[in-house]
């Protein structure tokens, strides 16, 4: 317990902790003036505005929490072997296993913190606009922050484990903001250019004149199967990637049908359709954790503290 709220209290203080929370502010300050073009036209604002909500959650935790959480684990352990916190910390009755554990709880608390700013911004648009916080919305928001949660503390785990094999905190640092980038951002698209490609193979398609030769029923089906080559090629190339599952899963939460009059309709699937369609995806962003936890633990009690 001691180590929790020290690591707790500790998390909440540094400067990257009021940094995400200032960058999701802003990002929320972006999406009244979106949300609202979104809004035009539909004729189901009330599940155009869920999915928007739902979105915004996602993408403020994939750009901002998530890079939070990889850089707070990676310069967890290290940090403290520079300054000597973990010597003084150990020198009490508390284990090492205790110790490691309650880093890991006290900075997943300050996560849910940031999601939960997150949410009451989220929460904030709605009321702005007008529409109602239902049942409905507010048990989607609970389970689409539960996956998010995962995959941030997925992100966390990962980060405590490059911290244990890492001895400067600096070094650490930059070594997290690359694996997060070059993970979330760079490999998802060679991944997905890999997908395209086999999706023209299969339909005879060498460039953009030869799409535009395909019936409307070749593009839909065209369309169909490079996201399932999406989602497959995530699966098999980027299952470390938590943070590229989380998405592909809240993809399915709405389909968005396009009318004759230039309007368009959104069906809510809804986020507990969407996790159950994707139990693979679901699957590796929570049994992941336990993994690099494990490994986490293995190291640490190993290590030299000195």
């Amino acid at each position: 317990m001691w180590g929790f709220e020290l690591e707790l209290k500790k998390s909440l203080r540094t400067k990257k902790f009021w940094l995400i929370l200032v960058l999701i502010l802003l990002i929320y300050a972006m999406a009244f003036r979106e949300v609202r073009d979104n809004l035009e036209g539909a004729t189901n604002p009330q599940e155009v505005l869920v999915t928007s909500v739902v979105g915004y959650i996602a993408v403020s935790a994939f750009l901002f929490i998530g890079v939070y959480a990889l850089m707070a684990g990676a310069t967890s352990v290290n940090s403290d072997l520079e300054d000597g916190t973990v010597r003084v910390s150990l020198s009490k009755p508390l284990g090492r296993v205790s110790y490691l554990l309650g880093k890991f709880l006290g900075q997943a608390l300050s996560i849910v913190v940031a999601m939960a700013f997150a949410t009451l911004l989220s929460f904030a648009i709605t009321k702005y606009y007008g529409l109602s916080l239902t049942a409905s919305l507010v048990g989607d928001l609970v389970l689409s922050n539960l996956l998010i949660l995962l995959a941030m503390l997925q992100l966390l785990a990962l980060g405590l484990l490059i911290s244990t094999f890492v001895r400067s905190s600096n070094t650490a640092l930059g070594l997290a903001l690359v694996i997060f980038f070059v993970t979330g951002l760079v490999l998802p698209q060679v991944v997905d250019g890999f997908a395209e490609d086999k999706a023209k193979e299969e339909f005879g398609i060498e460039d953009w004149k030869d799409f535009d030769k395909l019936s409307q029923g070749e593009k839909m089906a065209y369309r169909e199967r490079l996201d399932e080559l999406y989602r497959e090629y995530h699966l098999r190339y980027l299952f470390y990637a938590p943070q590229v599952l989380m998405l592909d899963v809240f993809t399915d939460i709405d389909r968005t049908t396009f009318n004759d009059d230039g309007t368009y309709t959104v069906e809510y699937i809804g986020v507990k359709r969407a996790i159950a369609d994707n139990p693979a995806q679901t699957a590796l962003i929570a049994g992941l954790i336990p993994v690099y936890l494990g490994f986490t633990l293995f190291r640490f009690r190993r290590m030299d503290l000195r």
